[in-house]
């Protein structure tokens, strides 16, 4: 069970650094108040300030945060899939392959696992993804295989995109890396021009997650002027507007708000010209939807629970929208009414999410930060209790 949270690390390791309370916020560049409210639990920890606490003190963001939460026997099966995962990234052909050995049946593999990470059931993942991605390479290296290289450089650069994600939303942010790496290695070979674009934004996340911002930011920009060398289709728009939502978070968490919302309104833009046309995404699951979604996500960041349950309240997701989007939403739906300051909803908003999306829900860092906050104000409260004790967080 994960005993600690983000502010009692964050105290344990100022401490252990020689730095009182004023000195590690200058360096930081955080108020002091806030400094203050995390280390005593009774506000929560956001990305940002984990990653500027995490700079300052030489730690990765993962020893903050606490991750992986690999105590749950509930995720036994995906956290036991980690090893043979980097083994495959690694060592992909050095060891023998026991799945599917065809291109029909390696994209039925890679298939499968799109469709488990749409519904965010991230366990499922682990008997298709790391044979995927060897079967691929070999197929890639037969010299018999010549005429489809290019479609199997393809697949495997979505597999490693789906890698990149299995792995972050566990909290192996190394691994993340990567294979987001790896993603834009396969996507070069692809002779698709829009892959290598999509593959910087699978990079922009894992500079996201580590705290990164200027880089990351800089990652969007790069894949944006690439685009924009290439003949506007349906396909590249959707490219285009999920490095839009990438861009605004980027902005949010570097607490540029002007830009979030360029980047967001970029992007409802794109959104409005591509309707209802068929078009590939390259696994970025851009839609108008994904907009709301984002809209609502970008004052969270920014700690602006007002904003943020405001258009919360003005959003109705439609059915279609995958489980693995609308669980972040509801996450971000109850961080939003916490900072807003009202308790009950952000714990029906922890509620919702673990409904739709439960692996998501139970691995998710700022689902650990807010259950600690509610309980710090909130202890006694039976709903709470159960709530903690299902994602493994001890109050």
């Amino acid at each position: 069970m994960d005993e600690m949270g983000v502010g009692g690390r964050t105290a344990r390791a100022r401490k252990l650094a020689r730095l009182t309370q004023t000195q590690l916020a200058h360096k930081a560049n955080l108020s002091l108040s806030l400094l203050r409210k995390v280390e005593q639990g009774d506000r929560p920890a956001s990305p940002a300030f984990i990653a500027a606490v995490a700079r300052v003190l030489g730690l990765n963001v993962a020893d903050l945060t606490g991750q992986p939460y690999i105590q749950d026997r509930t995720d036994t099966a995906a956290h036991a899939a980690i090893p043979e995962l980097r083994r495959a990234i690694v060592a992909f052909n050095d060891e023998p392959l026991a799945g599917p050995t065809t291109f029909e049946e390696l994209t039925d593999a890679v298939d499968r696992v799109r469709e488990g990470m749409r519904r965010a059931h991230y366990s499922e993942l682990t008997a298709d993804l790391p044979d995927a991605i060897r079967g691929l390479h070999m197929l890639a290296d037969d010299e018999h295989s010549s005429r489809h290289r290019e479609a199997i450089h393809s697949t495997l650069a979505y597999a490693y995109s789906k890698a990149m994600l299995f792995a972050y939303q566990y909290g192996y942010l190394d691994l993340a890396g990567l294979a987001a790496e790896r993603c834009g290695w396969a996507a070069e070979r692809s002779g698709d021009p829009i892959w290598p674009i999509a593959a910087e934004y699978n990079r922009a996340l894992v500079l996201l997650s580590s705290g990164a911002y200027v880089g990351g930011l800089r990652t969007i920009e790069r894949a944006h002027t690439a685009s924009e060398q290439l003949a506007t289709t349906p396909d590249l728009l959707a490219v285009r507007g999920a490095l839009h939502l990438r861009g605004a978070i980027l902005s949010a968490r570097a607490l540029d708000s002007d830009a979030a919302d360029s980047h967001i309104q970029e992007a409802r833009g794109i959104a409005a010209a591509i309707g209802a046309d068929k078009y590939r995404n390259y696994g970025t699951g851009f839609r108008p939807s994904n907009v709301d979604i984002h809209s609502v996500a970008v004052p969270v960041e920014l700690s602006d629970g007002t904003t943020a349950v405001a258009r919360a309240e003005q959003i109705r997701l439609p059915a279609s929208v995958a489980p693995s989007r609308a669980g972040h939403h509801w996450i971000d739906v109850s961080r939003a009414w916490l900072l807003h300051g009202d308790k009950d909803r952000a714990l029906a908003g922890l509620d919702q999410a673990r409904r739709i999306a439960p692996e998501l829900t139970r691995n998710h860092p700022q689902v650990h930060e807010t259950v600690r906050v509610l309980a710090n104000a909130r202890r006694g409260t039976d709903q709470l209790a159960r709530f903690a004790m299902w994602a493994n967080i001890k109050i």
